[in-house]
């Protein structure tokens, strides 16, 4: 058997591809007029060419509970881990671009974050299915078991944020650029490593990743757009990224302390992290 302390590359040549090369588009912050990534027809379209004949994320099923018993106890927990901590993380992004597409500046966005809504539900229950397939009935106590604490205060922060406040700059920041943006390394790191263990997994987290991608996308559009038009919020914008970056890069940090623990190398995931952090800070000419 192959042990989860493999780690196997991707061989889905999509998953690497920068935001813009998977949209088909690379835009200008200067242009305002109506794009395909707005639309719900281009949505279906896309998403139908990795989701159609899936069930749950996956058309190899995914290994249960008792398949996994022949495989170290730290292989296990390594896989509920990953896909707990997915849960919390999808949890956040569910109840925050609901929420920002309710307040969102103009129907180009409402009609975007209408689709990651749903996107976002699909991962919830994606992430619900396999943590239950798993053995875990709980998820709430699994989550609260196997996540960083840090991750529910980061729900807290950006409840706080989005829903309070009502700050669709901050909320954009927070969701398609610090969560959604590092968890990218994460993600990718894990659907390799587990590519030959469990396929039906790493091909849950692979449609996960195109889901992501493309959010990602669309918050580095909006922000580039925001700061050509409005340039005197750069400093609110700079600020905000900083600052939720630096959370989520703490809780990532701190997560492969927990991976080195399990005997899994956390330095790649963590390369990733750092890399996928660097170019979109410099996509939005924050770079160094």
């Amino acid at each position: 058997m192959t042990s989860l302390e493999s780690r196997p590359r991707l061989n889905h040549a999509s998953l690497s591809a920068p935001p813009e090369e998977l949209l088909g588009y690379a835009p200008t912050p200067a242009e305002l007029r109506p794009h395909k990534l707005y639309e719900v027809q281009f949505w279906r379209e896309r998403s139908g060419t990795y989701l159609d004949g899936t069930t749950f994320g996956y058309q190899t099923p995914p290994l249960t509970k008792e398949q996994l018993r022949g495989y170290p106890s730290t292989t296990y927990h390594a896989l509920v881990g990953a896909v707990a901590g997915g849960l919390a993380g999808e949890r956040i992004a569910f109840e925050c671009s609901a929420a920002l597409c309710a307040f969102a500046p103009d129907d180009n966005a409402r009609m975007f974050l209408a689709t990651q809504v749903i996107d976002e539900a699909r991962h919830v229950e994606v992430f619900t299915h396999r943590l239950k397939s798993l053995g875990h009935d709980d998820t709430e106590g699994a989550m609260r078991r196997y996540v960083n604490p840090r991750m529910f205060a980061f729900h807290a922060h950006m409840r706080a944020r989005v829903v309070d406040t009502r700050d669709f700059v901050g909320g954009v920041i927070g969701q398609n650029l610090a969560l959604e943006g590092l968890a990218l390394g994460f993600f990718e790191f894990n659907a390799a490593l587990l590519a030959d263990v469990d396929p039906g997994t790493a091909e849950i987290l692979k449609t996960v990743l195109l889901d992501e991608r493309r959010h990602v996308g669309f918050g580095l559009m909006r922000l580039r757009m925001l700061l050509e038009n409005q340039p005197e919020r750069r400093a609110y914008v700079e600020d905000t990224v900083g600052e939720l970056s630096d959370e989520m890069m703490a809780i990532f940090e701190e997560n492969a302390d927990n991976m080195a623990c399990l005997g899994v190398d956390p330095s790649e995931p963590m390369k990733k992290v750092r890399a996928y952090h660097a170019m979109h800070l410099d996509r939005l000419g924050m770079g160094a």
